[in-house]
């Protein structure tokens, strides 16, 4: 039987790798983004320009697809620009899911959305699904907002919360390739010790939403590596692997930083709801780049 799954935010890294995986897997997939593709097609994978921000774009994909499941992972990630433009930031990663609401409503279609650890405020990480949210940034606003909405219309429903999402070197535009170019041209790297994540490889969240599809799973996930690090520790581990200069990355804290906006302590994100149902084996951050 021939299945369509529709992806938002197909420029990004994890849309990038969905496309592909899917595809290989043999749906037939929709990928959307704003602008031009990123990547190059893959196999059963169909480019459409999609911008989540207008209704009408939205609703004219929609009709023209009818996919059996929307995975949702455009969102404005850059924390500070969310700080610094609310609604731009609530326009993206909130009130867009309005607009498939309707659709996802009539058709009962499955809506897995990607959501973050920033809905947390970091004071007592590493998390479990159900402890209380509390952002202390506009991102994190913005994300927790979106699971309200989609929890309160009563949708059918996967929520999958991550942390710091990377990739390998040869996916563009992510952490680690941030890391190895700025180490590999000689430039320092002033890094927070005292920011902890449960860094999530790229692949593992990949392989979660494949098996939320097959098993039909609903409710709401926290993926990660389940390694909490300090931020600091993350970046030592990256230019380990690549065998890079790690006396090239000084340690800071995050008061030195200047960051426009707050950022969680410890917002680790503990996986074992993930492990029981998905009997899901992430990798570390080491073990995924070797």
């Amino acid at each position: 039987m021939d299945y369509t799954v529709l992806i938002t935010g197909a420029n990004g890294l994890l849309g990038r790798v969905l496309s592909s995986i899917l595809s290989d897997c043999g749906f037939s997939v929709i990928s959307t983004g704003k602008g031009a593709a990123f990547f190059k097609g893959h196999r059963g994978c169909i480019y459409e320009q999609m911008d989540v921000t207008v209704q009408q774009n939205v609703e004219y994909v929609l009709s023209k697809y009818n996919p059996d499941c929307i995975i949702n992972a455009a969102a404005l990630t850059d924390v500070d620009a969310c700080e610094k433009n609310h609604d731009l930031c609530l326009s993206v990663n909130a009130h867009s899911i309005s607009y498939f609401i309707p659709f996802l409503k009539q058709n009962d279609v499955h809506l897995i959305h990607v959501s973050s650890d920033f809905i947390f405020d970091g004071s007592c990480g590493p998390y479990k699904e159900d402890d209380p949210c509390n952002p202390i940034n506009y991102y994190g606003v913005s994300k927790l907002e979106a699971e309200k909405l989609i929890i309160n219309n009563n949708l059918k429903y996967t929520i999958l919360r991550t942390s710091l999402l990377f990739g390998k070197i040869d996916d563009k535009f992510n952490f680690v390739t941030w890391v190895k170019s700025n180490l590999e041209n000689g430039s320092k790297l002033n890094i927070v010790d005292d920011q902890y994540r449960t860094a999530t490889f790229v692949y593992d969240l990949a392989d979660v939403i494949l098996k939320v599809i097959q098993k039909e799973k609903y409710g709401v996930y926290h993926v990660s590596s389940g390694e909490v690090l300090s931020i600091y520790q993350i970046v030592c581990n990256i230019a380990k692997c690549y065998g890079l200069d790690a006396s090239m990355i000084n340690r800071i804290k995050s008061k030195e930083l200047n960051q426009f906006a707050r950022r969680p302590l410890n917002s680790g994100l503990l996986i074992k709801k993930a492990i029981k149902d998905f009997n899901f084996k992430p990798r570390t951050v080491f073990n995924a780049l070797i």
